[in-house]
């Protein structure tokens, strides 16, 4: 039998239990009639009326012990007012089993409502009980015995019950806790892998979808250069990004394989190559880092993530949808870092569907920065503008904005393939002017200082 929150039991429906248990009443107030155990009732004489009138008024009293726990009021209203008339005039004992019953089922199966009425009739009785035998001016001996019979009788169902049903309570309470955890706990590990999931299709995006965009831009440049040391110069370009994405994926799928937690995925993106992803685009792009954005006495080493990971779809987009002039701008503050890239927008760009933009806001929020991204103002319409700022040591950041999901590419990556393909020929005619000018310039040595900044 369960219980609600409030501890008012259900009703549970008529069984067998309790049919034997009406019929064990009933064979022990026939059995107790038989062999005589009786007593005088407390108004004895010719009062006390005959022993098969107090069978009959106790089997009927037994019949009501049906109900005893799906409806225990009609126990009461039944079973109770019939075995005080017995104790009182006839003096059978199985009259005070009845009674018991009739108080004890109440107080344990009954409604709180039910329970206190309960308490509160068989105190009264008691108290009234006492004060009839005083005011009737009963011997002081009777007046003991109905002090007993009243305290027994009446105070230990009651008693008793109220015991019972606050261990009861008390056991369903503790299951409902314990279930609410279980669900909890469910919750809490569905939530877990939800987020593992996002945070590997993030770095799967962050980290492979730049190195496959330079693969799509480099061959399509070479598809169009003329000369061959600068169709070379792009295939073996494209070649290092594939091999990049390459080693970056099965980083990432050894991590999936261990069973080892808290192991991260090692990946090739760095400050300088995102550097030379964004002059292989444009050779002349501006990029200023400061060094201090690898100092983790600087920069907390998760700031740096978020900040690497932010720069990183930034450099995608603009890889991939934007056009020359490209700059980058990192500045390393007492207490925040600064982030701003800026190209410009390709004319035949088709507005994407803003979930990239998400995913850089929601990178930011998690180290309590922000970030944001889009059109510059009046003149610099034709401008796209990325700009973050993240604190220097991670804040206690506010509760993150709902992740992304995990098929979310950036925010121009939603654009059609018809518009890209336009984009593209248009975007080859310029590099290919650009990279027989300033061929040097199309890659970043691996020795050279993280802080970049190219000839004006």
């Amino acid at each position: 039998m369960s219980a609600d929150p409030f501890g008012t039991p259900e009703r549970p429906r008529l069984t067998r239990h309790d049919a034997l248990a009406a019929a064990g009443y009933a064979g022990a107030v026939v059995l107790l009639a038989a062999t005589g155990a009786s007593n005088s009732g407390f108004v004895g004489g010719a009062l006390r009326w005959p022993t098969w009138v107090s069978v009959v008024m106790l089997l009927i009293a037994c019949v009501s012990l049906l109900w005893r726990r799906s409806r225990p009021g009609i126990t009461l209203l039944v079973a109770g007012p019939l075995a005080i008339a017995e104790i009182v005039v006839g003096g059978q004992i199985s009259a005070y089993l009845l009674l018991f019953e009739a108080i004890f089922d109440p107080v344990l199966h009954g409604t709180k409502r039910l329970a206190h009425l309960t308490t509160a009739l068989a105190i009264g009785l008691g108290v009234v009980s006492v004060l009839a035998a005083l005011v009737l001016g009963a011997p002081g001996p009777i007046v003991l015995v109905v002090l007993l019979v009243a305290a027994l009788v009446l105070s230990t169902p009651l008693l008793w019950g109220w015991e019972v049903r606050h261990h009861r309570d008390a056991r369903l309470g503790a299951e409902s806790l314990a279930d609410l955890e279980h669900e909890l706990a469910a919750a809490r590990a569905t939530q877990a892998v939800e987020t593992e999931r996002l945070t590997i299709a993030h770095d799967l995006h962050d980290v492979i979808a730049g190195h496959l965009s330079a693969v799509s831009l480099h061959t399509n440049l070479a598809a169009s250069l003329e000369q061959p040391e600068a169709r070379d110069r792009s295939l073996v370009t494209a070649r290092e990004s594939a091999h990049a994405a390459l080693r970056d994926l099965r980083s990432m799928i050894g991590v999936l394989s261990t069973a080892e937690s808290g192991t991260q995925p090692t990946v090739t993106l760095d400050w300088p190559s995102l550097t030379t992803r964004l002059r292989g685009r444009d050779p002349q792009a501006r990029v200023q880092i400061d060094p201090a954005v690898t100092d983790p006495s600087r920069v907390e080493p998760s700031v740096q993530a978020a900040l690497l990971r932010i720069a990183a779809e930034a450099s995608t987009n603009a890889v991939r949808h934007g056009l020359a002039p490209i700059s980058l701008r990192i500045d390393v503050g007492a207490d925040e870092v600064t982030l701003e890239l800026r190209n410009r927008r390709a004319e035949r760009s088709v507005p994407g569907t803003g979930v990239g933009r998400g995913a850089l806001s929601y990178r930011a929020t998690a180290v309590g920065g922000s970030a944001t991204s889009g059109p510059g103002p009046g003149a610099e319409a034709d401008v796209w503008r990325v700009f973050a700022q993240l604190p220097a040591r991670p804040l206690k950041a506010p509760k993150a904005p709902k992740a992304p999901d995990a098929s979310d590419a950036s925010d121009a990556s939603d654009a059609s393939d018809a518009s890209d393909a336009s984009d593209n020929l248009e975007q080859t005619t310029d590099l290919h002017v650009r990279s027989t000018s300033a061929a040097p310039s199309t890659s970043l040595p691996a020795s050279s200082p993280t802080a970049q900044e190219a000839t004006p």
